[in-house]
């Protein structure tokens, strides 16, 4: 069965504790590989397989990338493409939540890759 929860219960994101990668998401409108900064490629394939596995999740290697200069730099090789995005983190689910709240019905963008 359902069980209800009260939202308030619910856990308060602390502001002011980093990049929020839901706000870069949706500043940016480039889909996953689609490079827009210029990046090394020396080593890249393996520095990005080996530094992506050390952490928990896409997103928290989006949150580190952002934090560490990206994406106008990629210290430690997590967006070899250039597109601004680390690992495997996609921006696309957050920016087809915002187009389905406000209406726009971008979903053909979203349904790309």
């Amino acid at each position: 069965g359902f069980k209800l929860v009260d939202p308030a219960t619910l856990p308060r994101r602390e502001t002011g504790t980093g990049p929020s990668i839901i706000a870069y998401a949706l500043a940016t409108n480039n889909d996953p590989g689609q490079a827009l900064y210029k990046r090394s490629t020396f080593a890249a394939k393996a520095r990005f397989e080996r530094n992506c596995a050390k952490f928990e999740s896409d997103a928290r290697a989006q949150e580190a990338f952002l934090d560490s200069g990206g994406p106008m730099e990629d210290r430690f090789g997590l967006d070899p493409d250039g597109d601004g995005f680390a690992c495997h983190w996609d921006p696309r689910p957050f920016r087809a939540a915002r187009d389905a709240a406000i209406g726009t019905g971008t979903e053909a963008s979203a349904d790309n890759g």
